[in-house]
């Protein structure tokens, strides 16, 4: 059985209380924060910006805009995607 390499950050983020996991790089089905960033991007473009402020506004506003229950669909769909591999 092969044994797994810990990395330093990943033992000082479980020291810390938190769980790690390490998705495969180009999967973006697998991670439900690319689904997140890809409806915060979806609505920001539709917002018209004339300034640097007006574009930051409007990030900071669907940053904070995104309903639970669509969260909660991103988070679903990645764990179909994972029990799919």
């Amino acid at each position: 059985m092969k044994t797994r390499k810990i990395l330093g950050f990943e033992t000082l983020i479980t020291e810390a209380g938190h769980y790690c996991i390490f998705l495969p790089k180009f999967h973006c089905e697998l991670n439900p924060i690319e689904m997140y960033w890809g409806w915060v991007k979806y609505r920001f473009r539709e917002i018209p910006k004339k300034t640097f402020q007006d574009a930051k506004d409007t990030a900071f506003k669907y940053l904070d805009a995104c309903p639970t229950e669509v969260k909660r669909h991103f988070i679903n769909r990645s764990f179909r995607w994972m029990s799919a591999y």
